[in-house]
């Protein structure tokens, strides 16, 4: 038990001061307790004033550890009165709000007179969990006390039994597994007088339907765990969070913990319909408090959404975790696969048809090849929602600004998002003058400084390649909010291809509306065709090549094939999910015909004749080739290609090699692949050097 006697000695020696000003209350993990009008649930200091008048804060200050607010307006506490202060950082929101936000981990509070020296209070708060709140018992005392029930702006009364000065420790556990038999044994134990409240459904030890450990706990399936000790004179304390395996395996897998009233009631139910819709619904007031488990093991305190669009509506739904102080997570709590930190995190369903390996394959080629586009890496692994299996998820960063500094290495980013470009961070303005450029077929060096071309043209590429039906609402861009900062796109959701045949060129030219990413403006404009028809070229040529995708095809298959067989197994009966078996014969045929009937219906939209080249690329241990900065795989490359459009090619020699390019290489380093064609094929050669 973590207790206080110690250090409540200490702070009465230090803080008591008669008749000023004192720190009351402290609550540094908010949940609940208390709300702003704005929706937020701030942590918050409570000042009180036992004089018989009211005193002005104008001037003073209150410093946690390093970090200084100087209360610069005449914030009055009237006599006997309490002020309560939002530890926020705020500051636009009124003189309440603190330049400064408490560490949950516990700190040291300093109330300092006007003359910048003289401290009129100190406060050392430990650790408090989730809505529990320490002050003075009562109002103005020099005794503390823990709250279970916090009292924001009112007066602190002596709990029932005297002050509390401690917090249980957490119940310790063993797991005994008999795998012959098929079942697990719990062992809990925690020290006298303390008794142990648990559940094994995922709802709270603390209600009506926890049962007192009197013995093992045995089971013959998965159950979830929640318990806690409960010790006279103590409040309740941390939470033992474990969702147990009949196997102990090494598997990697997700565990969500929610009340099951959180996930299933018809008022609160986050998961159901409920009575209007409650899975449709979100924001904060459709957020519940739950715990996850990841690959590490450890249960983390979250908040838990459901998520995305099109998945709301079918029985596998997406889940949005967010680690937050007012649950006690961890800061960053999550180390994602790209190496990226978050403190959020996608559970993503692939509910719709084939949508898995349709996202893992994008996911793969952007990623594998170097296109100028952010992909979230994602990571499929089994979920367990209450103990019960849930199909198999993705696991991924959300594409908001924290993921994207970290990406770009930039300290501030804007970023817009879908058809309308609103503004998830900073400002759109730059993006409206970057699209209004694009929409007015404004001269290449216009666009250049605002629109990283590149990405562009390899969003188009992907997107004309796809033939995603969703493509004008998946819209993301951000830059880097500098000077010079041009916009780049993130691809998601990648969900919904269109058939092998799809006229998908013509499609995206005969929208009424302009749409992302600007596939007639880019075929219209003079400059801008010739740029793009070249990278899109390259990108096919490396990319999208079919044998490159059909073997990073199969090797997704051999990995994930058993999941996604397991997850159609899970769901087939409440859903459409097509056997996986079939999903990788059909983007077989994909791959294999795609990159073809797209460069068709380019040449019959530009007019453009298609030719083809050869390029002999030696093996790879040799050098490397690129193609407008793409990889050339090693061997003889048939390349189809666009009349009148130059590519460029790099040479890039191992080291003891040195290169030949034979064939006919233009003045500026670029090839004319069309001429080319006529002339015979490019050979690039290296020849050992002498040592």
């Amino acid at each position: 038990m973590r207790a206080l006697a110690l250090s409540v000695v200490l702070l009465v020696t230090l803080s008591a001061r008669g008749q000023g000003l004192v720190i009351n209350e402290v609550q540094s993990a908010c949940r609940t307790t208390l709300r702003t009008p704005e929706g937020d649930t701030p942590d918050w200091i409570e000042l009180y004033n036992p004089s018989r008048k009211a005193i002005s804060l104008q001037g003073m200050r209150l410093t946690s550890d390093d970090r200084t607010h100087v209360f610069e307006h005449d914030l009055r506490i009237p006599a006997r009165g309490h002020l309560l202060l939002h530890a926020d950082e705020r500051l636009g929101h009124g003189p309440e709000h603190l330049g400064f936000r408490l560490d949950r981990d516990g700190g040291t509070l300093l109330l300092i007179d006007r003359d910048g020296t003289t401290i009129l209070d100190v406060f050392i708060h430990p650790a408090l969990g989730t809505d529990r709140s320490m002050g003075r018992c009562p109002d103005g005392a020099r005794g503390w006390s823990y709250f279970g029930t916090p009292t924001p702006g009112r007066s602190n009364t002596t709990p029932e039994g005297g002050p509390v000065l401690a917090i249980a420790d957490p119940p310790e556990l063993v797991v005994e597994r008999d795998e012959p038999d098929g079942t697990i044994t719990l062992r809990l134990s925690a020290p006298e007088p303390c008794t142990i409240r648990y559940t094994l459904d995922g709802s709270s030890p603390t209600g009506s339907d926890a049962r007192t450990v009197e013995g093992a706990i045995r089971s013959n399936e998965t159950v979830t765990l929640r318990a806690l000790c409960r010790c006279p004179e103590a409040l309740d304390g941390p939470e033992l969070v474990r969702t147990i395996h009949l196997a102990n395996d090494a598997s990697t897998r997700i565990a969500l913990t929610l009340a099951p009233e959180d996930l299933w009631d018809d008022d609160r139910g986050i998961y159901v319909e409920g009575n209007g819709g409650n899975y449709s619904k979100g924001g904060i007031a459709h957020e519940r408090p739950g715990f996850v488990e990841g690959p590490s093991g450890s249960a983390v305190p979250v908040g838990v959404r459901i998520s995305g669009s099109g998945s709301r509506g079918r029985p596998k739904r997406s889940f949005k975790l967010y680690a937050r102080d007012r649950y006690g997570s961890p800061d960053s709590a999550w180390t994602l696969p790209d190496g990226t930190r978050c403190d959020e995190v996608m559970v993503r369903a692939d509910a719709t048809p084939h949508a898995t390996l349709h996202n893992l394959l994008m996911e793969a080629i952007v990623q594998r090849s170097g296109l100028q586009v952010e992909v979230q890496s994602s990571r499929l692994m089994p979920l367990y929602l209450n103990g019960r299996f849930w199909g198999h998820y993705r696991m991924m960063p959300p594409k908001d600004a924290q993921w994207l500094r970290q990406r770009a290495g930039e300290e501030a980013v804007d970023v817009v998002d879908g058809p309308a470009h609103a503004a998830l961070s900073g400002s759109n303005t730059h993006f409206l003058k970057a699209r209004d450029h694009m929409l007015n077929a404004a001269p290449l060096d216009s666009v250049a400084p605002l629109l990283d071309l590149t990405s562009t043209f390899d969003l188009a590429t992907l997107d004309l390649y796809m033939g995603r039906a969703d493509h004008d609402l998946n819209v993301r861009a951000y830059r880097p909010r500098r000077s010079g900062g041009r916009w780049r796109w993130v691809l998601f959701d990648m969900d919904l291809w269109a058939d092998v045949k799809d006229l998908t060129v013509d499609r995206m030219c005969s929208s009424g509306q302009p749409e992302v990413p600007f596939v007639p403006q880019l075929l219209s404009h003079p400059e801008l065709q010739l740029a793009f028809l070249a990278r899109l070229t390259a990108v096919n040529a490396t990319a999208l090549h079919p044998i490159r995708t059909a073997g990073l095809l199969d090797s997704l298959y051999r990995t994930h094939g058993a999941a996604m067989q397991e997850d159609r197994d899970r769901w087939a009966g409440e859903m459409e999910v097509p056997d996986p078996a079939v999903t990788v014969e059909q983007l077989e045929e994909f791959v294999e015909r795609r990159g073809g009937v797209l460069l068709e219906q380019l040449s019959e939209h530009t007019g453009r004749t298609l030719g083809r080249v050869r390029i002999d690329v030696p093996p790879i241990h040799q050098g490397q080739v690129l193609l407008d900065g793409l990889v050339l795989a090693p061997g003889k490359q048939d390349i189809r290609c666009f009349s009148g459009i130059p590519a460029h090619i790099t040479v890039i020699p191992a080291p003891g090699h040195e290169g030949q390019v034979v064939g006919k290489v233009l003045q500026d380093g670029g090839i004319d692949l069309k001429d080319l064609s006529r002339s015979g094929p490019l050979r690039i050669r290296f020849l050992a050097t002498a040592p």
